[in-house]
């Protein structure tokens, strides 16, 4: 797949890009700050609906759109040999008020070929495998990140796992309203066999579903980390939050692993109340990562960190290319600065098995090194996108 078509408008420093795509390698060269990593970002989000880079959507919208009011679009088209679709998210944004500060009102809508969807629907009709140095936290942040990272690469192939999340979080969020009020004496315990009924059951569903694709990344993860590491091992395994020794995660049914799960909430039901949260389920999971036997974050030093976490974006890309029938777009965000030469011609060398790959660099040292049939060269200053020639 690749993107031939990308409208930009009011979206951080990006007040109106309008590019047309080739298939091929793409490079924008660019000083820091002026818009590289923004032009990454927005085209991440026609794959997964939302950016991973901010808590708050008030920070991509451009600066005087949110102090004056106006509209904000990201628009892509999406070609593979089967299809084409036009990805599109929307954000209207008026002026708003509080007791502290202005704060824009923003409303978000999502489109696909112009008709508007539910993220569950938007999510997946076109694929995009993200390489930036933030990945590092991976591996260094809290397992919510290690959850993050597995739960988009499974929706992009899956929209059902997507309902299921949203289902799951619902759930939690009405478990614990109940547990805060069962504390505070104004609810009875029995009222949470309801809630956990539905947790059981919605837990039951991810867990397989991760444990599943967790599988299949750790089988294509191997050879490629080999290859960049010059040998290391890499293991790569789902740790739920329940009490459960890897060894026989694979060997249980779904109704072996409702029955644990329910245990596991009888078992801490006490300490969930005394707490006014649920302590039990996936949106507690973590993926365990290690490094030539040892726990990688605290053992692998920053470079092979580096080289772990690319491992697992060209495993997902390889995984999201088997699920699909199609391989996905690569977007490198100045990661290639990050690499030593040979990782460097190791990386570049794999490029020619997409369709599409795009690449941020704050300079052009490497367009001169790679041998690449279709390689177009793009400058970003100031979010203005001018092509250029390639460099001799």
């Amino acid at each position: 797949m690749y993107i031939s078509k990308l409208t930009i408008n009011g979206f951080r420093n990006h007040i109106n890009t309008n590019l047309e795509l080739d298939t091929g390698t793409s490079v924008f060269i660019g000083k820091n700050g002026h818009g590289k990593s923004n032009l990454i970002e927005a085209i991440y989000m026609l794959a997964i609906a939302k950016s991973t880079r901010i808590s708050s959507e008030t920070d991509l919208i451009n600066n005087e759109i949110a102090s004056n009011s106006g509209h904000v679009k990201i628009s892509g088209v999406g070609k593979s040999k089967t299809k084409t679709i036009q990805a599109q998210i929307d954000f209207d944004v008026s002026s708003g008020k509080n007791s502290q500060k202005k704060i824009p009102l923003i409303r978000k809508s999502l489109r696909i070929n112009g008709l508007v969807r539910k993220s569950s629907d938007f999510v997946g009709n076109i694929n995009v495998v993200c390489f930036e140095v933030s990945n590092l936290e991976i591996l260094s942040g809290p397992p919510s990140n290690r959850r993050k990272y597995i739960d988009i690469l499974i929706s992009q192939t899956d929209q059902d796992y997507i309902r299921t999340l949203q289902r799951y979080r619902n759930v939690i969020k009405q478990r614990n309203h109940l547990l805060k009020s069962i504390k505070e004496k104004k609810s009875l315990e029995k009222e949470l066999v309801f809630w956990d009924d539905r947790l059981i059951y919605e837990a039951a569903n991810i867990f397989i579903t991760r444990n599943k694709f967790i599988g299949k990344l750790f089988n294509s993860i191997v050879p490629i980390h080999s290859k960049l590491s010059g040998g290391d091992e890499i293991e790569i395994s789902y740790k739920p939050k329940i009490s459960l020794s890897q060894s026989n995660i694979n060997n249980l049914n779904r109704e072996q692993l409702e029955n644990l799960i329910k245990e596991n909430l009888m078992k801490f039901k006490t300490l969930e109340i005394s707490q006014g949260t649920s302590l039990i389920g996936p949106h507690r999971d973590d993926i365990e990562i290690k490094f030539n036997g040892q726990i990688a974050n605290g053992y692998a030093s920053r470079g092979q960190s580096r080289i772990i976490t690319l491992s697992m974006k060209l495993s997902e890309a390889e995984l999201l290319k088997e699920l699909t029938g199609y391989s996905p777009i690569l977007a490198l965000d100045d990661i290639l600065s990050e690499l030593d030469e040979d990782k460097r011609k190791i990386v570049l060398g794999t490029l020619g098995n997409y369709e599409q790959v795009l690449i941020t660099s704050t300079d052009a040292f490497f367009l001169q090194k790679i041998n690449l049939p279709k390689i177009s060269v793009y400058n970003i200053s100031n979010g203005e996108i001018t092509k250029t020639e390639l460099p001799k």
